[in-house]
């Protein structure tokens, strides 16, 4: 996806949103996004702390190309933020989070199948994601669209926490197989 690119969806009740590569500018509104999850949303999506270095260095890694960094927004509001980090390798890792009030829309299968085009078009090997063992919708959301779980593996979370978490994988070249290392942010925000 380019960086002025635009890319409109629609949820199951006509609302329409724009999705957009979010940029170094987006600084405020990915924080806000961060501030808006709720406690439910946190235990489940939490891939980065929302501190003015992490974000800054995140959208900085997503301008240059290194991580396909999206959001979806309705109106001046971002109701999701999802990526594939690492996009410059051959497999880029999958994260996305939707606010509470925009969940069961149908929006989740649309962005996931949008981070699905975008590396099959960069022609990546495939797409990893690591989900909770209890988010059975994300498992059979994911599962609905070709992942296939491969692995328990650790993986680190926004407060740099380390949880146990189901590693699923989206195979494109038949000779890759995915990784069961710790799957980390690619910018370091522990310290």
């Amino acid at each position: 996806m380019k960086l002025n690119e635009k890319i409109i969806v629609t949820s199951r009740n006509h609302k329409q949103f724009i999705i957009r590569r979010l940029l170094i500018t987006d600084r405020v509104v990915l924080q806000n996004f961060g501030n808006s999850l709720s406690e439910k949303s946190t235990a489940s999506f939490f891939p980065h702390s929302y501190d003015d270095k992490t974000v800054e260095a995140i959208l900085s890694r997503s301008e240059i190309g290194k991580d396909l960094t999206l959001g979806l927004f309705n109106k001046d509001e971002m109701a999701a933020y999802f990526f594939l980090w690492y996009f410059d390798e051959p497999i880029p890792l999958l994260g996305i989070g939707i606010l509470d009030t925009f969940q069961g829309q149908g929006l989740s299968k649309k962005i996931i199948q949008i981070l699905i085009n975008a590396a099959c078009k960069k022609g990546c090997d495939g797409i990893e994601l690591t989900t909770l063992p209890d988010n059975h919708i994300a498992f059979s959301l994911y599962e609905s669209m070709g992942f296939r779980h491969y692995a328990d593996v650790e993986n680190v979370a926004g407060d740099g926490r380390v949880l146990m978490e189901h590693a699923m994988f989206l195979q494109f070249n038949p000779n890759v197989a995915p990784s069961t290392d710790l799957h980390k942010p690619p910018v370091d925000f522990t310290t």
